[in-house]
């Protein structure tokens, strides 16, 4: 008899995948600003498939030097956490971002 791992994303109702993977990256920190990139702004769109998930992010600048780091923690962040085996990850800068798309909480946090 063989035990194979639960998905966490195979627990929750359908359509509520991307929402709980968007929660997960929370944990993902900006470490020049110290803010996650969900309320940062940073995920444009996040896409389940099965076990795989698609995640379209930018960075505050197109010459951002964090962009691999970003990337690394959200598979990090998806795959040790449980909720998925695979992660794509695509940066674009179309739309470009501005502080506008920060959370209003984190407009606050910098006294915006």
């Amino acid at each position: 008899m063989t035990r194979d791992l639960l998905s966490v994303t195979a627990l929750l109702g359908p359509g509520s995948e991307a929402a709980q993977l968007r929660e997960a990256l929370r944990d993902v920190i900006d470490p020049e600003l110290g803010i996650d990139i969900v309320n940062l702004g940073l995920v444009y769109d996040l896409g389940v498939m099965g076990r795989a998930a698609t995640v379209l992010m930018t960075t505050t600048t197109p010459a951002c030097p964090l962009g691999e780091y970003l990337t690394d923690e959200v598979r990090r962040v998806l795959v040790t956490g449980g909720w998925v085996d695979q992660v794509e990850v695509i940066i674009t800068h179309v739309p470009a971002w501005t502080p506008e798309m920060m959370s209003d909480e984190t407009k606050r946090a910098f006294g915006w």
